[in-house]
């Protein structure tokens, strides 16, 4: 789980920087620069991707996880059942 803490840490900090990119970009534009920085929304844009990629991938490794917790809880339950049902003509036969 800690990879997935990174993976969005690092998404979110991908989107950061991607904001402040549109910043400096309008910015240009505000200052009497030609218009709005094209490389720098590119930029931005590029990043927000890779910010969605690394999102996807902590969410996929969450579902991965969570699969497995419900493998374990059935297989865990399918024990106890069976547990269960080895003690029952225990305790009749004790009666």
């Amino acid at each position: 789980m800690a990879q997935t803490r990174e993976a969005v840490d690092e998404a979110v900090q991908l989107g950061t920087e991607a904001t402040e990119e549109v910043e400096a970009a309008v910015s240009e534009k505000d200052r009497g620069g030609p218009g709005v920085s094209v490389g720098l929304l590119l930029d931005a844009i590029e990043k927000e991707r890779d910010s969605l990629e690394l999102m996807e991938q902590g969410v996929e490794t969450l579902r991965e996880g969570i699969e497995q917790r419900r493998r374990s809880l059935e297989l865990q339950q399918q024990v106890l059942l069976e547990m269960s049902e080895c003690l029952q003509p225990e305790a009749t036969d004790e009666e």
